[in-house]
């Protein structure tokens, strides 16, 4: 199965997309856990708050130091350090080895030395020791804050270096509200905290491998392979040995890709080729343009060195009328190849335009009746329809439209007759040109479209050049150009344009 480069993008990238979503769901199963550790440490909390409610029942003297003592004997059983909090500022804390009591409860009629020791403890007792001798203040936290607004709190958060969750129940102790606060050891959650810690860093690792593996994997099918051709196009355009030097299997390795690199590739691999067609073409177009010129300059060269000799008047105008000729020939031979040459370039420059063919065609016909009757011959022009277009460059048209009119004029002779018709079938004009020449045989017609060839090769106005251009001038507007025999006993040329609708 062969997947293009969008798609492989979106299929990577959805591969990361499915880990962490796998990774989200492992997760949460890890939150689900601790929330239901945090609903035991909560339910934990109320057992031992109702605990304290029953005990605290059974006797209502002094009932600060009765809550201190019940304070005490909780952590001592429990094996925990809890908090007893009112709004009123009472607070007293214990742990299975010390109790901490910041303010009594209010009311209750005491006697002055109970007062006295009261007010003394405020400023004594405020403070207790940890176990590491250091003096923390007996502030009441913020859970235990957030509990006294009627929801109940359990944390699962780092206390300090021993403790890691703390529960905040309300409790009911002698028809007034208290916050029990239980702190649980870190080694209650040692293991789910181990545990959660480990998802998490087992999920970023497997992600970032992820993410890393598929950046490898683009790295390696999508811009490895570009560089490669990077590579091998940078050698195409250094190369300095030669034609031969050019080579397109470099450019197929990635053509069993099927992605738009190995399209990519593909299209190199022709542009390639097309190049070293073209290059070809202009090594053979620049040799068969020195032998062409060869000719004339052979025979003028001939013809100065005939003229060094001594001749007679009569001999020596016949040598300067074949240099005239060889020098006509030799501008209308230079002519035509600066025409060649520039052809490819004329074509791709530019819009095309709405161009009127028998409009055209008149214009072209018109101009060349006037030489037709001097050379005593006849040029008819037949349409049925006045409404033809197509779209096509102008000039480089008109000047296919010519050389095809041109060559029919130079094979017709004095009496002859040279019959231009258009024609429309299937939404394309045909253009058909006969004469009375000589025609060319059967065999020849195929090659007269060949560059530089003639059946009248040497003769003035003649370079061999014509059909060609006309050929490739109508090929690149869609169009073609067949020969056939003529009725009229010549040649007949038809030339085929696709037509499109008047603006």
């Amino acid at each position: 199965m062969r997947i293009g480069l969008v798609r492989r993008i979106i299929l990577t990238n959805l591969t990361v997309v499915f880990c962490a979503a796998v990774g989200l769901a492992f997760l949460h199963r890890q939150v689900t856990g601790l929330e239901a550790e945090e609903r035991s440490l909560l339910q934990e909390a109320k057992s031992l708050a109702l605990a304290l409610r029953v005990a605290s029942e059974s006797d209502d003297v002094r009932r600060d130091h009765r809550l201190s003592m019940l304070m005490a004997r909780v952590a001592e059983l429990s094996g925990l350090q809890v908090g007893l909090y009112a709004q009123t500022g009472f607070a007293v804390r214990a742990r299975p080895e010390a109790i901490t009591v910041r303010s009594p409860l209010p009311g209750g009629d005491v006697g002055f030395f109970t007062r006295t020791s009261r007010d003394v403890g405020r400023l004594i007792i405020s403070r207790f020791m940890d176990g590491s001798g250091r003096v923390q203040p007996l502030s009441m936290p913020d859970h235990v804050r957030e509990a006294f607004t009627g929801r109940e709190v359990a944390y699962i958060r780092r206390l300090s270096p021993k403790d890691a969750a703390v529960a905040a129940v309300k409790v009911t102790l002698h028809q007034q509200d208290f916050i029990l606060d239980v702190t649980f050891p870190e080694t209650r959650l040692y293991q789910l905290m181990e545990r959660e810690g480990r998802a998490y860093l087992t999920y970023f690792a497997v992600v970032l491998l992820a993410t890393l593996a598929i950046s490898l994997f683009l790295g390696t099918s999508i811009a490895q392979p570009l560089a490669r051709l990077s590579h091998q196009a940078q050698n195409v355009a250094k190369r300095t040995q030669g034609l031969g030097d050019i080579d397109t299997l470099a450019f197929q390795e990635f053509a069993r890709r099927g992605d738009e690199i190995g399209h990519l590739s593909d299209a190199i691999r022709g542009l390639v080729v097309a190049l070293r067609e073209r290059l070809v073409a202009v090594d053979d177009f620049a040799a068969d343009v020195a032998h062409e010129l060869k000719n004339p300059l052979t025979a003028l060269r001939t013809s100065v060195e005939l003229l060094e000799r001594p001749h007679d008047a009569e001999r020596q105008a016949k040598l300067l009328t074949a240099m005239r000729r060889d020098l006509q020939r030799l501008h209308q031979l230079i002519d035509d190849i600066q025409a060649s040459a520039r052809l490819e370039r004329e074509l791709g420059d530019g819009p095309s335009e709405h161009i009127a063919l028998i409009e055209l065609l008149e214009e072209l016909v018109a101009q060349r009746m006037a030489s037709a009757e001097r050379l005593g011959f006849t040029i008819q022009f037949l349409h049925d329809d006045d409404s033809l277009f197509v779209e096509a460059k102008g000039q480089q048209l008109i000047h296919a439209l010519a050389n095809i009119l041109d060559n029919a004029i130079s094979f017709s002779e004095v009496g002859g007759k040279i019959l231009v018709q258009v024609r429309m079938e299937k939404q394309k004009a045909h253009v058909i040109i006969d004469d009375e020449g000589p025609g060319i045989p059967e065999a020849l017609r195929s090659r007269v479209f060949e560059r530089f060839y003639s059946t009248r090769l040497g003769v003035e106005g003649h370079s061999g050049l014509g059909l060609g251009i006309a050929e490739q001038i109508l090929s690149r507007h869609g169009g073609d150009i067949s020969l056939d025999d003529s009725p009229l006993g010549g040649l007949r040329v038809v030339m085929t344009l696709p037509l499109v609708r008047a603006k």
